[in-house]
């Protein structure tokens, strides 16, 4: 026989004979005194024997690694036991069916060690975990495993008994996080084919770690409420600069700036409006018109105007919320640059008939006049510039003339036709076998949704590029002679169906430049009416442009009902950049009101970007 006969007790969770008969109190140290025999622990340990006993059974048995080796093997007779200890899924107590040298094996019982204890050998790495146990490895089995080192990647793997090594996965599935493995912890999990499957889905000690540190760095940085001013953290190191904490007599958030406590510029009280009172002295004096101070600004919408510049100098068109979408028009939102900028297109080359390949050949075309029609449906896009790909056939071909054109009645042209040139100028076109070849671009105006001819005069060779796609949208015509030009066509032979010769047809899109007119949303002053209003910013022109003429600045205080110009001046080039500011604008003779509304527009069709608008007011 192959295998070989049981010679190791499988690890049990009673105590040992050696435990229980052992001479001292502490095994190995006399020290300890003398032991007792305790009978609770000779019962257990008879109990682990007699089951162990009967698990062998009285006919013996014998060990095989794998299933397939024990299958190799028939010389046992009928009832025989046998295990097989290293074959994941497949382990287990086998009985054989039929005499000696015939019959199979029968599985009929899990191994009977449910528990196998598992050492890190310390020989791999805090990655890769050499383990070794006294029992080999099975799916059926629990492992107990002591690791030795906290791992420090992820994922992380074990391989017990120098065997293939196995992730180690949470009970969910997913891989172990770096430091989840605490050195001297217990990982309890199954083999799970080539995984290591914890019964946790994470170690708690890294997690309690993670949240401790956390915390902690949260407590140095919120200190909590107190009445007084607190002298150090809630943990007793030095305050750091930056944390702040709850004054339950002021009512006021403080921060510590390094030095001292100082106050929040706004006050915390939380009742939707922004007063003098809240704002701190240093504050009100920074907000400032030509060098007099602001008169205070009484509403959350004014503070929370859409469009902001902090210190003068940021982008500030994120979205469309401060944009009175419906009084605005020719601009496009780019939110990721902070700005706006014309609507339209500049000048663009789009498919009017996208490609379609001419896969085959159609020859004898040598003499003829084709005229290729398009149904209008297939012409997408117009231009005021159009060019069209040819392709020869199996031998090639010679063209003397082509022309393009709106399609009348049948093949003829309604008048507007125009002749093709090709290689910058000639007006003969030669292709060579398969070839394809663009013509220049000609001014011609494509009305999109119209059809369109094309029409060419083949001399020579007489193979070109064909498909029938079975569409009523393409015909072709033809007859013999040189015939392109004509507007009206006669004689000619239909062919419907045919594409032949065009491959695609492109027009060229004019630059479509639209005016700027952007007003901004209106924001409240609810405690006073403005008198006066300020603006700046900052644009980056594209084109040449003058302020007050290309580009505009007007103001509103009662939400964009009347209007009353205002004088850009340039403060600063930014680069492409300009940093402008207007007058102060009186706006005490429009009718009254307290809603301030911006209005930016651009004329002459210049292009330029708005990056920024600030906006100062006063009663």
């Amino acid at each position: 026989m192959s295998g070989f006969f049981i010679a190791r007790i499988p690890t049990m969770l009673a105590p040992t004979a050696a435990t229980v008969f052992s001479d001292d109190n502490i095994p190995g140290s006399p020290s300890s005194g003398p032991k007792k025999v305790k009978k609770s622990e000779v019962r257990a340990w008879g109990a682990w024997l007699e089951s162990f006993v009967t698990a062998i059974g009285g006919s013996g048995g014998s060990v095989y690694l794998t299933r397939a080796q024990l299958f190799a093997d028939l010389q046992h007779d009928a009832n025989d036991m046998a295990w097989v200890v290293q074959d994941e899924a497949l382990s287990g107590i086998y009985r054989k069916n039929g005499a000696a040298g015939t019959g199979s094996w029968t599985r009929v019982a899990d191994l009977p060690y449910s528990v196998i204890i598992a050492e890190d050998e310390g020989t791999g790495t805090p990655n890769a975990i050499h383990a070794s146990s006294a029992q080999p490895i099975s799916s059926t089995a629990q492992v107990w495993l002591t690791v030795s080192t906290t791992n420090t990647g992820s994922p992380v793997t074990v391989s017990f008994n120098d065997g293939s090594p196995l992730t180690i996965k949470t009970n969910s599935g997913g891989n172990v996080a770096p430091g989840a493995i605490v050195a001297g912890s217990i990982l309890i999990g199954k083999q799970d084919g080539s995984t290591f499957r914890l019964a946790s889905d994470q170690a708690s000690a890294a997690i309690q770690a993670a949240m401790e540190a956390v915390f902690g760095q949260f407590q140095s940085q919120y200190l909590g409420e107190y009445a007084t001013a607190p002298t150090s953290d809630p943990n007793g190191d030095p305050i750091r600069q930056g944390a702040f904490y709850w004054n339950t007599a002021s009512i006021a958030h403080f921060y510590w700036d390094g030095a001292a406590w100082q106050g929040f510029p706004f006050a915390t009280v939380a009742d939707d409006t922004v007063t003098d009172v809240k704002l701190s002295a240093a504050l009100r004096n920074r907000i400032s018109i030509d060098g007099g101070t602001l008169s205070a600004i009484h509403s959350s919408r004014a503070v929370a105007e859409p469009v902001f510049m902090a210190n003068g100098l940021a982008d500030g068109f994120g979205g469309e919320g401060g944009i009175n979408t419906s009084a605005s028009s020719g601009y496009v939102l780019d939110p990721g640059n902070g700005r706006v900028m014309n609507g339209g297109n500049p000048v663009q080359q789009v498919d009017s008939f996208s490609y379609v390949p001419l896969a085959t050949s159609a020859g004898g075309w040598a003499g003829n006049t084709l005229r290729q029609k398009f149904a209008g449906v297939r012409i997408s896009q117009g231009g005021n510039k159009v060019r069209i790909l040819c392709k020869g056939g199996s031998s090639g071909a010679t063209f003397s003339s082509v022309y393009v054109g709106h399609a009348g009645a049948g093949g003829s042209f309604t008048g507007d036709q125009v002749p093709l040139t090709f290689g910058g100028g000639v007006s003969t076109l030669t292709l060579a076998a398969n070839e394809e070849e663009w013509s220049d671009w000609v001014s011609y105006a494509v009305t999109a949704g119209s059809p369109l001819i094309i029409a060419a005069q083949c001399t020579a060779g007489g193979t070109i590029g064909r498909i029938n796609p079975t569409d009523a949208d393409f015909t072709l015509y033809y007859k013999a002679g040189t015939d392109a030009a004509t507007t009206t066509a006669t004689g000619y032979t239909t062919s419907v169906n045919d594409i032949v010769l065009v491959e695609q047809i492109q027009v060229e899109q004019p630059d479509s430049t639209e005016n700027i007119a952007l007003v901004t949303a209106a924001f409240e002053f609810i405690d006073f009416t403005p008198t006066q209003v300020k603006v700046s910013g900052i644009f980056e022109a594209l084109d040449a442009l003058t302020l007050n003429t290309d580009v505009k600045i007007d103001v509103s205080r009662d939400g964009g009902t009347t209007w009353t110009a205002a004088t850009m001046t340039q403060l600063k080039a930014l680069g492409s950049r300009t940093y402008f500011e207007t007058n102060i604008v009186s706006v005490s003779g429009q009718p009254s009101g307290d809603e301030i509304s911006i209005r930016y527009r651009t004329f002459n069709l210049k292009r330029c970007y708005l990056c920024g608008i600030r906006t100062e007011v006063n009663a």
